[in-house]
């Protein structure tokens, strides 16, 4: 009970660092003039506890689009072997628009900054001590995909554009969920089922 309360207060004070970051760059049109100092005084807390959950100050920038492909790539390694691939996607990509830190709205506001710096986003680790890279996130879903197709994770094209395009299918239905409402699962069986007859493997 008491590590369920902690981690839930976690979640919440790193959800308002980054909102605290990405709404002040939302607002000065870019994140270059944005300070760690002015995050915090924003996110009401102090420059030490900023720094206790993210390493730059980029990362609290790309961290509701880490936190989702994290959550997403948990999600999908924890699928049976067997499955379809894009069933277990479906599943995977409901998953991670209920996990805790999926707030729609900061979720599309954190695409928008990285639509506009994506070279910040490349340059970036928003992952905490413990949890996989960008990279070793990467790595997983290409693996489980390929298990799930029987393909080579390092050799064929089709794990690879499964993982990409579920990534892009997650951010067009985090945008619908901002602008439509409702229920997020909705949003994700729309793209899902508009992807999953166009896209199959070559064997």
């Amino acid at each position: 009970m008491r590590q369920g309360i902690r981690e839930t207060k976690r979640v919440q004070t790193r959800l308002a660092l980054c909102r605290a970051a990405i709404d002040l760059a939302t607002e000065a049109g870019g994140t270059e003039e944005i300070t760690v100092d002015a995050i915090a005084e924003r996110a009401r807390t102090s420059r030490r506890t900023f720094f206790n959950y993210f390493p730059t100050k980029d990362a609290a920038f790309v961290r509701p689009l880490y936190a989702l492909a994290a959550a997403f790539t948990h999600a999908l390694t924890e699928r049976p072997d067997g499955e379809p691939a894009w069933e277990a996607v479906r599943h995977a990509l409901h998953a991670a628009m209920t996990a805790p830190e999926a707030d729609p709205a900061l979720i599309a506001a954190a695409d928008a900054l990285a639509t506009a710096s994506p070279s910040m986003v490349l340059a970036t680790e928003a992952h905490a001590p413990g949890e996989p890279s960008a990279a070793d996130l990467l790595r997983q879903g290409k693996a489980h995909i390929a298990r799930l197709t029987g393909g080579d994770p390092d050799r064929d094209v089709y794990p690879q554009l499964v993982l990409e395009t579920a990534g892009a299918a997650l951010r067009v239905a985090s945008r619908t969920w901002v602008a439509q409402g409702g229920d997020p699962g909705r949003h994700v069986d729309t793209v899902v089922d508009l992807l999953r007859d166009g896209i199959r493997p070559q064997h």
